[in-house]
């Protein structure tokens, strides 16, 4: 599939890239619409859910009170007495004390509009404000709510009633049985401004039902006393409708919120996904022209340009009409060919003169193996130079051609890694020669670790170093002087190597240059610089680094007219292949 599309012309492809993100917008747009939409309503359901929650409570707090004044009525000493006595003489002059009673009941709630008092039997006893005279009572164990009645007396306005037992109470203050009937007529006005606050939307209806699904109070447009069947308005995708039922009176809290309502402010939203996806499409449109005649056909023409150079050659040129960037890619084509152009005679120049210069380099290569010399002639000379001192009684001069001839082969055997013992020996031979140059002059001391004298190390680490201490430290120098070779091992198990001299010594400014020589070469990563004096020092420093990396070091000190020190220090391990000629 992939391959396919690559296949495709460069139009082709970002048309159908356009048309892919057009369709991801529009996807895209879609999902938001419809996660927006569910992440209001669940969370409208769960602001409802918590109002509604604090509306039970506050019924529930309204039961209670109701509770309250049941008991402080129900079970005073004034209705208790009325309840128990059998004498209608007695009850007719009581009854009024029980009606003071229950006007003074009434006046601690106001949606209180009668008090009714039954006995056992469904008589009644006594009655203040609202109510029916009902002739037979159901009797109830404990506090009942009715459902939504209406008064013949007022047959405009809605009540509820409130049952309740009433037991005797003997002397001692236990319960006894069941002694009557207590009911309050409740005006169902006081639960509006309670369901109020579960209204969210202006729209929004919430409604008490009763068992039978009338209304009994309600906030909205809610008419009281109409059927509402809840599970019809749940069937309608356009509302969001939760119910709560109450623990006590089992009437039934319906919230009812219309979605349009909820959805006003997303579809604004939805209204500029709209707008932006329009745009965006005349975008493409417009950058799809723009394309076609600022990139592909210039692209086109300079491609068949490419494409007929070859037969053109010569000095044809791309004609360039465009100041963007394909203008740009043209006017460097031609440059491009102008350069190939001078470079072509140049190359073949070039290759005349290589050849001559190979020529040349051959001729030379020949004259130089020509004029070798066979190291082992040099060797068979010393050797005849020692024979003929020994014959002519000159020790001298046969030692010092045994010292040069073993510092000859020292210095042209194979390979880059020797014992620091051949390294402290061929130090020896050379001080052999230095004490017969200088006359016993200069001494040197070798202060040597045994058990370092089998540790692999550099090839001509030490007489470089040692042929400088002399060279610049002594020969200056006027009497004696002395140079000392300490090789020992360090904490750290690295070898370290001094040299030291008592000769001139230098001054700060030439031993800080010295050491600036050092530091120049590693900034430079290895390029050094020649400058005279201390070359032989830089090359040792350019070997340990070669061959060790940062594990060696070389440090310099010195006092004008006191000596100088070189310390090189090195691993006691290498690496086998630096070992080879």
């Amino acid at each position: 599939m992939l391959n396919r599309f690559r296949k495709r012309s460069l139009t082709r492809q970002i048309l159908y890239l356009i048309l892919i993100m057009l369709m991801i917008l529009l996807i895209a747009f879609t999902i938001q619409d419809r996660i927006a939409k569910q992440i209001i309503e669940r969370k409208v359901t769960e602001s409802v859910e918590t109002i509604s929650q604090q509306v039970i409570e506050k019924m529930n707090s309204f039961d209670a009170d109701i509770k309250g004044i049941s008991t402080f009525l129900f079970y005073s000493p004034t209705v208790q007495s009325y309840l128990n006595t059998e004498d209608e003489m007695t009850r007719i002059l009581d009854h009024r004390e029980v009606l003071s009673m229950f006007d003074n009941t009434n006046s601690m709630k106001t949606n209180i509009r009668g008090i009714q008092l039954y006995d056992t039997a469904g008589k009644q006893l006594a009655r203040f404000g609202e109510g029916d005279n009902l002739a037979d009572i159901t009797l109830v164990k404990e506090l009942t709510y009715s459902g939504l009645l209406e008064l013949d007396t007022r047959p405009t306005e809605h009540f509820y009633a409130i049952t309740t037992p009433v037991y005797g109470i003997d002397s001692n203050g236990i319960v006894t049985e069941l002694k009557g009937i207590g009911r309050f007529y409740m005006d169902v006005t006081n639960l509006s401004p309670i369901l109020a606050s579960a209204a969210i939307t202006p729209n929004a209806q919430v409604r008490l039902l009763d068992a039978e699904n009338r209304t009994i109070a309600g906030a909205g447009s809610v008419e009281g006393g109409e059927s509402f069947q809840v599970d019809d308005w749940s069937r309608d995708s356009d509302y969001i409708v939760q119910t709560f039922t109450l623990p006590r009176s089992n009437w039934k809290l319906v919230s009812v919120i219309p979605k349009d309502e909820l959805l006003a402010d997303l579809d604004t939203i939805k209204r500029f996904n709209i707008t932006t996806y329009l745009v965006m499409f005349v975008l493409f449109q417009l950058f799809l022209v723009l394309f076609s005649n600022r990139i592909l056909k210039p692209i086109r023409a300079l491609l068949d340009f490419v494409k007929t150079y070859p037969k053109q050659g010569g000095s044809s040129r791309f004609q360039v009409a465009l100041d963007n960037e394909v203008g740009v890619l043209g006017t460097n084509l031609n440059k491009m060919l102008d350069e190939i152009s001078v470079l072509s005679d140049e190359v073949q120049a070039a290759q005349k003169r290589m050849y001559e210069v190979e020529l040349t380099k051959k001729q030379m290569e020949v004259s130089a193996f020509r004029n070798q010399i066979n190291p082992h002639f040099l060797y068979n000379t010393l050797e005849s130079i020692r024979a003929v001192a020994f014959y002519h009684g000159v020790q001298d001069i046969a030692d010092i051609s045994e010292s040069l001839s073993k510092m000859f082969r020292y210095a042209v055997k194979a390979g880059n890694v020797v014992t620091l013992q051949d390294e402290i020996a061929h130090v020896q031979e050379y001080a052999r020669i230095t004490d017969f140059r200088f006359r016993g002059r200069f001494r040197f001391q070798f202060d040597v670790e045994e058990q370092l004298l089998n540790v692999s190390a550099l090839k001509m680490l030490l007489q470089p170093l040692v042929e400088n201490a002399v060279f610049h430290g002594l020969e200056r120098k006027v009497g004696p002087g002395m140079v000392w070779i300490d090789v020992y091992r360090m904490a750290d198990q690295r070898i370290q190597v001094s040299i030291r001299d008592n000769g001139i010594g230098m001054d700060g400014v030439r031993l800080q240059e010295l050491t600036g020589q050092l530091v120049r070469y590693d900034e430079r990563d290895g390029m050094h610089e020649e400058s005279g004096q201390g070359i032989g020092m830089l090359n040792i420093y350019r070997r340990i680094k070669l061959f060790y990396g940062d594990a060696a070091d070389m440090t310099l000190t010195s006092r004008l007219n006191e000596g100088t020190t070189v310390t090189v220090t090195f691993p006691d391990q290498m690496n086998e292949s630096f070992g080879g000629g």
